[in-house]
């Protein structure tokens, strides 16, 4: 099968040395990230929302641009990891496409492991990172647009775990599903949000939005799909020990 990861990216990186990892550009830069790059501003597109729908605007490019069978997304600075690959990034070993495809054999489609919270809830920590307001919004759209999928969204949203980055390997025909599925909702709540008021991080409520969607979609599909959880590499290094004092103090102090 013919696999091709689109790599999202604001700026120029070092990008993998294989043709099946295409560097797909977004943002407002005049100059190109790469020699090969592609960019989410040609054709049928939303990059004009990219501040608010972060790799969204990427996503929506390869659903409505993109032809080929197996399709994914990874940002350029993750990747889904591998523990025996010679595909590098900067030298960590990213999962190659033969490693992908051949998972796929077995598996409908490649996401990001879940990160467990511990301490908290799903919903309990997306209310204090982000605006409570913004999460009745979206339960509300939910159930007026996809009422069978609350129940769903709340199991998702009262458990600790989720697979975050809105990262995916599979079957271009699966993916354009839950794209068909998750763009109505989200069209429908930027007309409703008053997002334009927010700082930088707070205007990215679409794409923090969609993290949580994607989990709510693949909970729906558990019986019809089975899913391959993949560990994820940061190719920059990650502090967790910055990430876990934030988390206390948004969870006890209310610090967002």
């Amino acid at each position: 099968m013919k696999l091709i990861t689109y790599v999202v990216s604001h700026k120029e990186y070092s990008f993998p040395e294989s043709k099946h990892f295409v560097p797909l550009q977004v943002g407002t830069s005049v100059t190109s990230i790469a020699k090969d790059s592609v960019r989410d501003s040609t054709g049928d597109n939303i990059a004009h929302l990219n501040p608010s729908f972060c790799e969204l605007t990427a996503a929506y490019w390869i659903w409505k641009n993109i032809q080929e069978e197996v399709v994914g997304l990874a940002h350029y600075r993750r990747y889904f990891a591998s523990s025996t690959s010679n595909l590098t990034v900067k030298g960590k070993r990213i999962a190659s496409p033969e490693e992908m495809a051949d998972m796929l054999k077995s598996a409908d489609i490649l996401v990001a492991k879940p990160r467990n919270y511990f301490i908290t809830s799903i919903k309990s920590h997306y209310i204090h990172a982000h605006h409570e307001s913004d999460y009745t919004q979206l339960r509300d759209e939910i159930i007026l647009q996809q009422p069978d999928y609350v129940a769903d969204f709340d199991h998702v949203m009262g458990g600790t775990k989720i697979s975050l980055y809105n990262m995916f390997v599979c079957k271009k025909s699966l993916i354009d599903e839950y794209f068909a599925w998750l763009f109505p909702l989200l069209f429908a709540l930027e007309q409703k949000i008053d997002y334009q008021n927010y700082d930088a991080y707070q205007k990215r409520v679409f794409g923090f939005m969609a993290e949580r969607l994607f989990n709510v979609w693949l909970h729906h599909q558990r019986d019809r799909l089975t899913i391959k959880y993949m560990p994820v590499v940061n190719i920059d290094g990650e502090n967790l020990l910055l990430k876990g004092i934030g988390l206390l103090k948004r969870h006890f102090w209310g610090t967002k």
